[in-house]
């Protein structure tokens, strides 16, 4: 079956601005449903957050339910009027697929700017204040856990970022967004610098916990390192793109280049892995220690808040798996994922669930370092209701 019809009709039926506010709509329900879960743990996030101040009402999970209800019906209905129009219904043609596409991209923003006090206004600004700061690399000092929390939710988000500058090209261009997105627009190399925005903030913030510690915390001098083996991966991979034929004279050929890749990808795939079981789960598997060998269950820690060791297990597991998504790009057959505008979207759906995944022992982690040093003003008593301490 040609792919090109294949590709052209899923572009025509989910367009880019569709798919880039249904990952952000994704991210909005994840998110809710993260603090659902982590407060029936009796896990506070909101005191992790330091969002608990002078607050009163309902929990916080249940306004962003209310943030997310909303993007969906708005979602659903410019959806459902782009798919009417799109068939040819003579009731909804006039409006034009280009502006119920782009009216729907612009209806989430300015949802989250909207001043009336409905839809949790407390939690909406906070969030466009945090995203303000860390754009140009801040880290406050109180709420430095949301900050990198946002911030490495932004890594997560690097190819619907790459997606929205398409978008923002083809619309100044004058070129249709309801249509096959034009992936070379505005150049072969814009699209990779705005993908390593989001890593360069968390480099800089690396780089400022490291300066505030006195340049004693070498830990986060070597998570700066793992955000920088990223660059090299963009880098080959946009010098990929623009080779061509008659570069097979040049220094670096394409056989060379494409090793180079792979072999940074290799690098950064298992740096981030290592990292994320090691030092954001605070997990024992590759730590050799006479400790941990007393363990019940073998490589996880002492203290476990989810009701079973294999949930540790498979969350490990799937972070795996998901940090190396980028070899199905390395199979040529595997056509979908390596030109399909349908193979894109799911790999930027695969990330989306294990950073969902990430999230959930991230917090947790950072629950029992923030209790158990007293950094919370947190009854000790109630702070421990829920945990399962590891036994045989």
């Amino acid at each position: 079956m040609d792919q090109q019809p294949v590709d052209a009709l899923f572009s025509a039926y989910f367009p880019l601005p569709y798919r880039a506010v249904s990952t952000f709509i994704i991210g909005v329900w994840a998110w809710a449903i993260t603090l659902q879960y982590l407060t029936k743990l009796h896990i506070d996030v909101e005191s992790l957050l330091r969002f608990n101040q002078q607050r009163s009402g309902p929990p916080l999970y249940r306004s962003v339910y209310e943030v997310g209800a909303i993007l969906t019906i708005v979602y659903a209905i410019s959806a459902t009027l782009f798919w009417m129009a799109s068939n040819g219904s003579a009731y909804f043609a006039f409006l034009g697929l280009d502006i119920l596409a782009l009216s729907c991209f612009v209806a989430v923003p300015a949802i989250f700017f909207y001043p009336g006090i409905a839809l949790h206004r407390p939690g909406r600004y906070r969030f466009l204040r945090t995203m303000r700061r860390i754009m140009f690399g801040g880290l406050d000092r109180d709420t430095r856990f949301a900050d990198t929390l946002v911030a490495d939710a932004l890594t997560s988000y690097t190819k619907v970022i790459g997606d929205m500058w398409v978008m923002t090209c083809m619309v100044l261009s004058h070129k249709s967004v309801a249509s096959m997105p034009d992936r070379t627009c505005g150049g072969k190399y814009v699209v990779p610098a705005i993908i390593a925005i989001p890593y360069l903030i968390r480099l800089r913030q690396c780089l400022t916990d490291y300066l505030r510690s006195g340049a004693r915390e070498t830990t986060h001098l070597l998570n700066a390192v793992k955000y920088t083996t990223t660059f090299p991966v963009i880098i080959l991979s946009a010098v990929q793109r623009s080779y061509s034929e008659s570069d097979n004279g040049s220094f670096l050929g394409a056989l060379t280049l494409y090793n180079l890749w792979v072999l940074c990808m290799v690098v950064n795939s298992l740096y981030s892995f290592y990292w994320d079981v090691t030092k954001d789960w605070d997990l024992t598997m590759f730590k050799i220690s006479s400790k941990n060998a007393n363990l019940p269950h073998k490589g996880l820690r002492s203290i476990l808040y989810f009701p079973s060791p294999y949930i540790y297990y498979a969350a490990v597991f799937v972070d795996f798996i998901l940090r190396f998504t980028w070899s199905l790009k390395v199979s040529p057959h595997l056509y979908f994922f390596n030109h399909q505008e349908g193979g894109v979207f799911a790999l930027e759906i695969m990330e989306l669930l294990r950073r969902w995944i990430w999230l959930f022992l991230r917090i947790e982690t950072e629950w029992i370092r923030t209790t158990g040093s007293g950094r919370l003003p947190v009854v000790m008593s109630e702070a421990g209701t829920g945990l399962h301490e590891a036994k045989d």
